[in-house]
């Protein structure tokens, strides 16, 4: 019967997808064949079986005579070795082969030898595998209710072994039966339960097999717009596959469809798009039956374009392909195109004897939706013709061939139905056990489980106390330091705001003045002013610098690299570079430092605690005054820094707040210098960096000593 030749078709189509194959790129698939003939060839027993099984089932799709010969002695193999699991898979891919070869048959026979064994072994993984390729086999046959039987044993062995690959496969082919039989309804609710099932064994290619399945159910109903859009879901899933392994054999199909769909809506611009999209993943595969394909489809959108010549071209391209691949099928509605092409370019003979030669083929083959469209278009040419007695002929034909396709789908329909529906009661009273066999387990585990989550409850209550205790101790913490850090935030902008903006204004208006008077400026004149910049681009330096060292620290950022240091140096080094602003205000600085004295610090945070605080000591002594910077080894290997100055000196009030970075009463120098406090608390947080500490002594009028001890190399 026709209906099983096309049906033979659509399975070809439908085991690109459903089959356990290796969807690799050329060269991977034949890096892991020569691997596999490797162990074959050094190894014996169980892994020479089992690698010849994997090898035939890597090549049985393209290479089906050398897949055939290495299963056949995979079986052998498995026979003298007597183990029943491996004799089960190698009647199961030889199964796979025969199929794939349309020996449907043989196929069924080893398929029936393997099942034997999975039920023998209990197998039900297995079970489920062989039971959908049984039912693909039998609905090839057109044995459309032995085929859903088999599915639906298949889903129950698939469900009880977790093989949710195979469940959704059956789910597929009986949606796919129940769209043949014009069970639309059934169909979709049937794809959608596949969808569900390759969704939970993640099985991606599955899942977009069922959306382009949804998008021909609804193209069959004619709701092209809903076809559009699954044959676009299934055509994004599919495309994502192909940048893996390169394999675009769902994404042309796809494209198929859509182009089909487009040139049905009279979109011919994006159907060419789409056909020549195929043609040229065709032509990559050297797949003579998809470029063939091709060459029909784009002949179909070049007639509805009114391109007549370039129609026929196409077409009889086409017509050359089905004939080098013996696809019979294909060829009366080329004909049928080609005819019309004849006809539209004024060669009425010749395009009736083409749509002629069409329908002969197509009664030969025993098609009877494409003798209706034929039928159709002859009556309209004879009634153009005024040929009525020959336009009335066509229309009888016509509603015989109705009449004949109506009362073939009630027959079908009426054998049957009963079966279909009866699978369909046993399917939901399976499920209705399974569902209430579900509820008495849980209901027994949560018998099972209430006294010790009664158990566990009293010890999480003891736990949750005291870990609310913990966490309520480390909220106060992060308060405490969140406080800080916000006090530390809102120092920091108002630095910028104020200290730092407030010099650069300055400079900015001593160099406009200089560009304005640079010419009547006197030389002496023009010295203060130069002078004056040279002072507030330190001081905006040393700004700039403990700013920055102050950011790094908070933000645990800078690494201290402790060494041994030789003190004195580094003071020396240190104070040299702060002589001219002591000089400036003719401030005498002493040194009273130990040669021999050594000290365990970062070089670079040394220099920045004997600079700021000598620093602060030039800013807050007035002109004419002291400074002595004393270095001595204390107790319990320590050295002692102190730096003493003659300066203005703190009362208590003042000492108590000088390491709070929130505080914002902070003195001018003597000689009306800025202060932000931030040079100390540096300090400190230096000192404490390299395991020392800080104290300072002051009296108000009487000067400030800044103690630092650190630890002694």
């Amino acid at each position: 019967m026709i209906r099983n030749r096309i049906v033979t078709q659509l399975m070809f189509l439908l085991m690109l997808f459903l089959g356990q194959n290796i969807s690799y790129g050329t060269t991977v698939i034949v890096e892991q064949a020569d691997s596999l003939r490797q162990i074959i060839q050094n190894k014996q027993g169980e892994k020479k079986i089992n690698a010849q099984l994997e090898l035939a089932m890597l090549l049985f799709e393209n290479e089906n005579s050398e897949a055939k010969i290495v299963a056949q002695s995979a079986l052998s193999d498995a026979k003298q070795h007597k183990d029943k699991s491996i004799l089960m898979q190698a009647f199961f891919i030889l199964g796979r082969i025969a199929h794939e070869t349309n020996n449907i048959n043989l196929s069924q026979t080893y398929f029936d030898s393997a099942l034997v064994l999975a039920n023998e072994l209990d197998d039900l993984w297995f079970q489920s595998d062989i039971l959908l390729r049984s039912g693909i086999n039998q609905h090839t046959r057109g044995d459309h209710l032995e085929a859903l039987q088999s599915f639906n044993m298949s889903i129950q062995a698939g469900r009880l072994a977790d093989n949710f690959r195979a469940v959704g496969a059956s789910y597929s082919m009986m949606g796919t039966v129940f769209r043949v039989n014009g069970l639309y309804d059934r169909a979709i609710e049937y794809i959608i339960k596949s969808r569900l099932n390759y969704e939970k064994a993640e099985y991606v290619e599955g899942y977009a097999w069922a959306a382009y399945l949804l998008g021909r159910i609804y193209a069959d109903l004619q709701l092209n717009e809903k076809a559009m859009d699954y044959y676009k879901q299934s055509l994004a899933t599919y495309e994502e596959l192909a940048k893996d392994d390169q394999n675009k054999s769902g994404v042309v199909i796809c494209y198929e469809q859509i182009g089909i769909l487009n040139l049905k809506a009279g979109n011919t611009y994006e159907a060419r798009k789409n056909i020549e999209y195929t043609l040229e993943i065709h032509k990559a595969s050297s797949s003579k039956y998809g470029i063939s394909n091709a060459y029909k489809n784009l002949g179909r959108i070049e007639y509805a374009s009114g391109n007549y010549a370039l129609a026929e071209k196409y077409l009889k391209d086409a017509l050359e392909g089905k004939t080098d691949v013996g696809d019979q099928l294909s060829k009366p509605s080329i004909y049928q195109y080609l005819g019309l092409c004849y006809l539209n370019t004024g060669r009425t003979n010749e395009g009736l004897d083409m749509i002629l030669k069409g329908l002969d083929q197509a009664i030969t083959n025993n098609q009877k939706r494409i003798q209706l469209d034929i039928y159709s278009e002859l009556s309209k040419i004879y009634l153009s013709l005024d040929k009525l007695e020959k336009a009335m002929d066509c229309q009888q034909q016509l509603i015989n061939i109705q009449d004949s396709m109506l009362l073939g789908a009630v027959n079908i329909k009426m054998e049957q139905l009963q079966g279909i529906y009866e699978i369909d009661a046993k399917n939901s009273q399976i499920e209705d056990l399974e569902k209430q066999n579900e509820i008495n387990r849980l209901t027994m585990q949560h018998h099972r489980t209430s006294i010790t989550f009664m158990i566990i409850g009293i010890l999480l209550a003891l736990i949750i106390a005291a870990v609310i205790l913990f966490f309520n101790r480390r909220l106060r913490q992060n308060n405490m330091q969140l406080a800080e850090a916000n006090a530390a935030k809102d120092k920091f902008f108002a630095i910028i705001a104020h200290d730092l903006r407030g010099p650069i204004h300055t400079q900015t208006a001593f160099l406009d003045q200089l560009h304005q008077e640079f010419d009547s400026l006197e030389k002496n004149e023009l010295k203060k002013l130069l002078k004056l910049l040279v002072s507030s681009s330190e001081n905006i330096s040393d700004l700039l610098d403990n700013l920055l060292l102050w950011a790094q620290s908070q933000v645990k950022k800078m690494q201290v690299n402790t060494r041994e240091l030789e003190l004195k140096r580094v003071i020396q080094n240190t104070v040299e570079k702060l002589q001219q602003s002591a000089n400036l205000k003719q401030i005498a600085i002493s040194l009273d430092t130990d040669n021999q004295l050594k000290v365990l610090s970062d070089a670079n945070m040394l220099q920045t605690i004997i600079r700021n605080i000598v620093s602060n000591a030039i800013k807050f002594t007035p002109r004419g005054g002291s400074i002595n910077v004393k270095t001595f080894a204390s107790a319990q290997n320590e050295v002692t820094i102190k730096i003493t100055d003659t300066g203005l000196g703190m009362d208590s009030e003042k000492l108590n707040k000088l390491f709070d970075i929130s505080s914002k009463n902070h003195s001018e120098g003597t000689e009306n210098e800025k202060s932000n406090g931030l040079g100390l608390i540096l300090v400190k947080d230096f000192v404490e960096k390299n395991n020392g500490t800080i104290n300072i002594e002051s009296e108000k009028g009487k000067g400030t000593s800044v103690i630092v001890t650190l630890p002694q190399a």
